[in-house]
């Protein structure tokens, strides 16, 4: 008897993660698929490039009265291929004042990227609009609640920077986490300790839950 107690207490340590039992599909929080998410991530895209757009429209001119012209100059210069490839690796040392504008124009986007992504998180219940038209919303994985307004903030600002300032690295730091966890968790979600339910599943799984509760 004493042998077969032993045996099995291994079993009982090497339990997996509790959250893997509650963020899955047949769970009480069941997380969103990738798809989903990328689609309500290029819906939030497309209205933050356009909330950019509209503030460069007024700002980039305040900033560089020749940034039109800069740019078509440069537009023009393209149709030279040979002296193309030389200008996407030397804007700076093509037209100085080119690379500012870029640079302008990036930071501008990032920064409205951030407060958009972080005031949804911390102010909304983890939400945004293009989450809310996909029925998504971001949880906290240590109190299965709304993200707080640390936790929110720090989650949109981890999301804006690897998407917009890494290029494939940040993408390959957002997407591979997606390989080796259960739960479906992004690597912002894993470092902000967070993850996104998908709400029509919530719903669907609480109303299969009633049902067998109350078969009457």
């Amino acid at each position: 008897m004493s042998t077969q107690h032993a045996s099995q207490e291994p079993a009982l340590i090497k339990q997996g993660n509790p959250l893997d039992s509650i963020l899955c599909d047949n769970g009480p929080m069941p997380t969103a698929r990738f798809i989903i998410r990328a689609l309500a991530f290029c819906l939030d895209l497309a209205l933050i490039l356009g909330v950019s757009a509209l503030i460069l429209k007024v700002t980039l001119l305040e900033s560089f009265p020749k940034a039109a012209s800069i740019w078509t100059d440069y537009n023009v210069a393209m149709q030279n291929l040979d002296y193309a490839k030389r200008m996407i690796f030397d804007m700076n040392g093509t037209n100085p004042e080119l690379f500012e504008i870029i640079s302008y124009a990036l930071g501008t986007t990032i920064t409205v990227a951030w407060f958009y992504f972080s005031t949804g998180e911390a102010f909304f219940g983890g939400s945004s609009v293009g989450k809310r038209c996909c029925r998504l919303c971001s949880i906290s994985t240590i109190t299965l609640g709304e993200p707080t307004i640390f936790s929110g903030i720090v989650r949109g600002g981890l999301k804006t920077i690897m998407f917009f300032s890494f290029g494939i690295i940040g993408w390959a730091a957002m997407l591979i986490p997606l390989l080796f966890n259960k739960r479906r968790q992004m690597g912002h979600d894993l470092l902000s300790r967070t993850a996104v339910i998908d709400e029509t599943k919530l719903q669907g799984n609480e109303a299969l839950t009633r049902t067998s509760t109350n078969p009457n």
